[in-house]
Order: C-alpha cells, then sequence, then structure tokens
C-alpha cells in the first residue's frame, strides 16, 4: 500500500478532524483538495493511503511544532507533498509586522532537509494567491521573493517543484473569487483545480500512474 502525506497550513487542512479516532476516515482528510484527491484513488481502486497534516494558520517554521505533525502509523511515505508560506506573507501584514523573507525560507530549508530522507519523492506546491479579498498590490514582491527562494531551495536537493501561481492566474480569467475566495483560501471549485493540478503533475513526473 502506498503512502502519501500531505503537509501545510489551512489550504491543506480544510476543516480536517485531528482526533485519532477518525484517522484512516474521511473525516481526517478534511473537505478540499486532498479529500478529493482520495476520491479519485478509491473510485480507481488504487491501494493509497492519504494523510491530512495540514495545519490552518501555520507559517512555515511552526510546521513541525504541530502535535502529530508527521503521522505516527508510519516512518517513511511513498509520497510527500508540501505546500506552506502563504501565511508568512498574509500575517505580518494583518499583524502590522516587518516581513523576513530570509527567515522563512531559513525555515523552510529546515524543513527539506527534515523530510528529504522520510519520503521516496518529494513534492513542493507553490504557494499562491489571486488579487482580490484580502490580497493587495504589496503581497506580490515578497510572495515572488518567497516562491523563488523556495524553488532554488528545491533545485538544490533536487525536490520536484510544482508550478501553480501563474497556472492559476491564467485558469480564472479574472473570476478570481471563484477559485480563491478571499485571495488565499480555495473554493470548491479552487480545489477541484488544486487536485487536477496535483495529479497531472506526479504523473507527468510518473511518480502515480493510472
Amino acid at each position: 500500500m502506498k503512502s502519501i502525506i500531505f503537509l501545510g497550513d489551512s489550504v491543506t487542512d480544510c476543516s480536517r478532524k485531528r482526533s485519532e479516532k477518525v484517522q484512516g476516515t474521511e473525516l481526517a482528510l478534511g473537505q478540499g483538495w486532498v479529500a478529493r484527491l482520495a476520491k479519485i484513488f478509491t473510485d480507481h481502486g488504487d491501494d493509497i493511503i492519504l494523510y491530512n497534516r495540514g495545519f490552518a494558520g501555520c507559517i512555515t517554521k511552526e510546521l513541525m511544532n504541530q502535535d502529530q505533525w508527521w503521522p505516527l502509523q508510519i516512518d517513511h511515505a511513498d509520497i510527500v507533498s508540501v505546500m506552506i508560506g502563504i501565511n508568512d506573507i498574509w500575517h505580518p501584514f494583518w499583524r502590522s509586522q516587518k516581513h523576513d523573507i530570509n527567515s522563512s525560507l531559513n525555515a523552510f530549508r529546515h524543513l527539506i532537509n527534515h523530510l528529504k530522507d522520510r519520503a521516496d519523492t518529494l513534492i513542493v506546491c507553490e504557494p499562491m494567491a489571486l488579487p482580490c479579498g484580502e490580497v493587495t498590490k504589496d503581497w506580490w514582491p515578497l510572495l515572488d521573493e518567497l516562491t523563488l527562494g523556495q524553488q532554488q531551495i528545491c533545485e538544490e536537493y533536487g525536490i520536484d517543484f510544482l508550478p501553480l501561481q501563474e497556472s492559476i492566474l491564467a485558469a480564472t480569467h479574472g473570476k478570481y473569487e471563484e477559485y480563491l475566495q478571499d485571495g488565499v483560501h480555495p473554493t470548491q471549485l479552487g480545489h477541484r483545480w488544486i487536485a487536477k493540478q496535483w495529479l497531472s503533475f506526479v504523473m507527468e513526473k510518473g511518480v502515480l500512474n493510472f
């Protein structure tokens, strides 16, 4: 049985239930793109178990400090997928704090160092936003800097990086709120879009086959 762990913030979390008694059930997968992938795998008859370890509100340096951030059931996963960093941009704005992208990237490097030997395949999904809701023009230089830094670290370690920002901008045709309701959090359409991008990417890489 293949195992896939999804790490991230609220974009991944999506109201998942954390209680031990629901682990391995649909409730533990949340209501977003991870749950959609699980349904695709189930419908296809694939023997794959998914673990959602998204933590709403999490910034990069906080991820590994969360309770059971890694599933206790396994030591090594077939695939680990990470999407983290958008709160490193968002939180300083609403807290009126100075951004520190270097600190965020150092935390990202620490995370990657910890994960690279715990999975056969490690995938980093680009943190993304759309120009609506909470997202202002001041976000973009910071998000570009963060994304470029993450991408460079992934290249350094030979880790797969799934680009999402330019693709979602093109996919929306200007109807931004239909995909990310406040510029960050996906709608059901947005979750379907992320799941499709992720699945296409892993299939193209030959990590999963259908």
